[in-house]
């Protein structure tokens, strides 16, 4: 499998997707932080120090993911936005792994956040933005990587999974 096939004619085509990713993270991550400013809540199931070094622990390791899946991309030079044609099929670094490190890395950040500071608010905003991720953003992206790169993204589809 060429790792690094470039699409020899860049069409001005893209997954589509203009509402940011980013976007959808910090609004969800605002919601979840009012929602415990107003209605504190806790998981009580869990002792608060085991709780804060878990959710760190989570947290670091999502911030890692998503800057090793960026720095891949600026790297070998594609877009990162969502709403510009991917230059280059990655499948390299972190891609050998997950096909979607970005999203993995950013879901297990915000998460970890959530339980760090104990907040079900955190967890239960964080639901929009998985459903937004796997329901419109990675299957809109998918199709268009397989349109640009046909059958070098289908094998690699075939070899990675979509999250982990």
């Amino acid at each position: 499998m060429d790792t690094a096939a470039t699409v020899k004619t860049i069409e001005q085509d893209s997954p589509g997707v203009n509402l940011m990713p980013p976007a959808v993270f910090f609004t969800c991550l605002a919601a979840g932080g009012l929602m415990e400013f107003f209605f504190p809540r806790t998981f009580p199931m869990l002792p608060e120090m085991l709780r804060f070094f878990l959710g760190a622990g989570l947290g670091v390791s999502g911030f890692a993911l998503m800057l090793a899946a960026d720095t891949t991309f600026k790297r070998i030079g594609t877009n990162v936005p969502t709403n510009l044609p991917a230059t280059t099929f990655v499948a390299q670094g972190v891609y050998r792994f997950s096909r979607n490190p970005m999203y993995v890395g950013g879901s297990a950040f915000f998460l970890g956040i959530g339980l760090m500071v104990g907040s079900p608010w955190m967890v239960v905003a964080y639901f929009p933005l998985g459903v937004y991720l796997a329901g419109y953003v990675v299957p809109r992206e998918e199709a268009y990587m397989a349109r640009a790169f046909g059958d070098d993204y289908r094998s690699y589809c075939r070899q990675v999974r979509r999250w982990l």
